[in-house]
């Protein structure tokens, strides 16, 4: 059950139509599940859990915010994840009109914008996004307590983990956590040994584990997305090259999460970031992947960095992902009143401290079992 808090649905509204009278619109319509999670304030309009659209749409002009959905999903998302909220419903049989024709009639004569295709509409994503910004302290809470608990999950997985298991049991050992939790993965990667330096992204298979596995959970709970890495070695010694990579990676995740304040350019820490890479050895490895940006409602946006007038805001949430061939470091860190902070370490995961700037962040090492 989820319940709304009604000054955060004011300060929706509100920016929402700010931004209407602004850009020249009469009606804001959302589909996407990830807008709907932030509107109401963690509600979930999912059914096809494959598909960012979900089973209910909104449509919010500058005097009702009406509420679309058939009639075997509205009533329960209704009362589930939107208890208390005003909103007008407006409830379809499954062999009416369509939940977009529905919407648009409720916007006839109004100029649309909208996060979906919609005929005749505006789609504008992008621009519907940075509303979610800044962050409210609510969200901002929410956030931390959402990277904590991830911490734990990983820490209780990882005491788990014995050489022999394949990366598919692993993956269940973490789907069964996040269940029992209330949380959903909408990235999984588990990769072991030689996998980990042949491919960014290793999805579980059927391979055993040897010596090291990494271990890369994206959930989201109430709408909010942690994004975590961590890395588990079997010995008493991780390999030097191995402690070399891990050890530059995250001097330069330190790096990124220090230069989060307001007002600094996103292009401006991806030439930081470089310059760091270079001076660990390690110069070309930042063309490979992404290097992370923000983070919230929506999984990642991680392209900010091109675009050399995107800056930091305040109250916002930051998934910097920083490979070397063979390692990977990514936290869930903040950005608020006292300036940056690392929310997924909570003293469940052995560290080291890192500075950078005059600040300095504890970061999870390499766990050795």
């Amino acid at each position: 059950m989820h319940i709304p808090i009604p000054e955060e649905i004011r300060e929706k509204l509100q920016r929402i139509r700010v931004f209407l009278e602004q850009k020249g619109y009469g009606a804001l319509i959302l589909g996407r599940r990830d807008n709907f999670a932030w509107f109401t304030g963690g509600g979930d309009s999912t059914v096809i859990r494959s598909s960012e659209i979900g089973f209910a749409l909104l449509v919010i002009t500058m005097d009702a915010v009406h509420f679309v959905a058939q009639t075997m999903d509205g009533p329960r998302i209704l009362d589930e994840e939107m208890q208390g909220m005003q909103v007008e419903p407006a409830f379809l049989r499954w062999h009416d009109e369509t939940r977009e024709e529905k919407a648009l009639g409720l916007a006839k004569g109004l100029k649309v914008v909208s996060d979906i295709p919609l005929t005749g509409g505006t789609m504008a994503p992008a621009e519907i996004a940075r509303l979610h910004y800044p962050l409210t302290e609510g969200e901002m809470e929410r956030c931390r307590q959402l990277g904590a608990k991830t911490e734990r999950i990983i820490a209780s997985v990882a005491a788990e983990l014995r050489p022999g298991m394949t990366e598919r049991e692993v993956e269940a050992m973490f789907l069964g956590e996040y269940a029992r939790e209330g949380m959903t993965c909408d990235v999984l990667l588990i990769g072991s040994d030689e996998r980990i330096a042949k491919y960014r992204h290793p999805s579980p298979t059927e391979k055993r584990i040897e010596r090291i596995v990494i271990l890369h959970p994206a959930v989201r709970m109430g709408g909010l997305h942690a994004n975590v890495t961590r890395m588990v070695w079997f010995g008493d010694r991780v390999p030097e090259e191995t402690a070399r990579k891990y050890e530059a990676a995250s001097r330069i995740e330190a790096a990124a999460v220090s230069l989060c304040t307001p007002g600094r350019t996103f292009a401006s820490i991806l030439e930081a970031q470089k310059n760091l890479y270079r001076e660990t050895g390690f110069e070309e490895e930042w063309h490979n992947h992404y290097q992370g940006g923000i983070t919230g409602y929506l999984l990642a946006e991680p392209t900010l960095c091109m675009d050399p007038a995107a800056v930091v805001s305040p109250n916002q949430a930051f998934d910097w992902f920083i490979t070397i061939t063979g390692v990977k470091v990514e936290e869930l860190s903040l950005t608020g009143r006292k300036g940056p902070e690392v929310v997924s370490v909570s003293g469940r995961w052995p560290v080291r401290t890192y500075e950078y700037d005059g600040r300095s962040f504890e970061l999870p090492a390499i766990l050795m079992k």
